[in-house]
């Protein structure tokens, strides 16, 4: 089974297009990444002497780039594994009586103060969009490539009374909001084919 090499956020950090201190950095040069995030590499460099790591991403860009990205190697963990494929939405859907959401229950009543409750984590290759809709109908604007592999951190309402979170289903796709990160200018209103991620708890 073919590894992945992969980037796993421990901690909140910052991506920056130089290695040098976010503050010196204008915001186009910075990208916030939530903790528990996982990205998949296209390369990466071993640690220079300001402790920054450089990587390319696969098929995700952030700020209309890819390449040659720095992490502060204390913030983040270069993973070698194989893929395991977790429960898609559709089977989790396949076990509920309702369709229209997916619920997930989770072991606190609030938010963290950083917020991000759960995680959509894709299997296999895929797009996500702007529209609950086949990609040929859209244009790429509204199309998000993302590797087989990638975890996203989400934004979720506050669970109710028996500790559920629920996200809204609509033709077959999962929509959701992004903690931090944006694609194509967007955090939010995003969908994902059923078949194609499925949801984790963070940490």
């Amino acid at each position: 089974m073919v590894s992945l090499v992969r980037m796993l956020s421990t901690q909140d950090t910052i991506l920056k297009q130089e290695p040098i201190q976010s503050s010196l950095l204008p915001s186009y040069k910075l990208q916030p990444i939530p903790a528990s995030t996982l990205l998949v590499l296209q390369s990466y460099t071993p640690p220079d002497l300001t402790r920054h790591i450089r990587i390319s991403f696969q098929d995700i860009g952030f700020q209309g780039r890819n390449l040659n990205w720095y992490a502060f190697i204390d913030h983040v963990q270069i993973t070698k594994e194989p893929l395991r494929p977790t429960e898609t939405v559709a089977q989790m859907l396949s076990k509920q009586i309702e369709k229209d959401v997916v619920k997930m229950m989770v072991y606190r009543q609030s938010l963290p103060p950083e917020g991000g409750l759960l995680k959509i984590v894709f299997n296999v290759d895929t797009v996500i969009k702007r529209a609950p809709v086949q990609s040929m109908y859209l244009s790429p604007n509204a199309l998000q490539p993302i590797p087989a592999g990638t975890e996203l951190v989400l934004l979720t309402n506050k669970p109710d009374a028996y500790n559920m979170v629920s996200l809204p289903i609509e033709d077959s796709h999962i929509k959701f909001t992004l903690k931090d990160v944006e694609f194509k200018g967007f955090n939010q209103d995003w969908y994902a084919f059923v078949k194609h991620a499925g949801l984790q708890l963070v940490g």
